[in-house]
């Protein structure tokens, strides 16, 4: 944000922008904000679900059903993150650059995807793991609606 407010300030002030906030903002911190955040929101049950029916059904099946979906996000996110991997050992090798305002170099940028997939594979993983032993990573605490 300060980058994207010094950027438009020295804009209209000095009518002299900031060479490349477009890219880095997009190519770094949009990215960084998204995907590092990933795991940690898996392992805080933080993620958006919908629990229409789920609550309803019994235990055994909510844990059955909890582990299912644990190792179906962790398959996902693996192939994911072995994707966007072979993609970023891609930018490597050719040094990936993009051409805005100014030429920016972002193929350290691209190593993000598959580090944030990896990690919410394993967040994921672990999790299912857990939900096999009865056991969950965030203590719940029913509010009830009322504030």
């Amino acid at each position: 944000m300060l980058n994207i407010v010094a950027d438009v300030a020295s804009k209209l002030l000095w009518n002299a922008p900031i060479q490349g906030t477009v890219e880095v903002s997009s190519y770094y911190y949009m990215i960084l904000l998204v995907m590092l955040p990933m795991a940690f929101v898996e392992m805080q049950d933080e993620q958006i679900s919908v629990d229409l029916l789920f609550d309803r059904f019994p235990e055994i099946v909510q844990r059955a059903l909890l582990v299912l979906t644990g190792l179906a996000a962790a398959a996902i996110l693996s192939v994911m993150a072995w994707r966007t991997g072979l993609d970023a050992i891609r930018a490597i090798r050719v040094s990936e650059v993009v051409m805005g305002s100014r030429e920016v170099v972002v193929w350290p940028a691209r190593m993000v995807l598959p580090l944030g997939f990896g990690l919410a594979a394993l967040a994921s993983l672990l999790r299912a793991v857990l939900a096999l032993r009865g056991q969950t990573t965030v203590r719940r605490t029913d509010t009830g609606g009322a504030s």
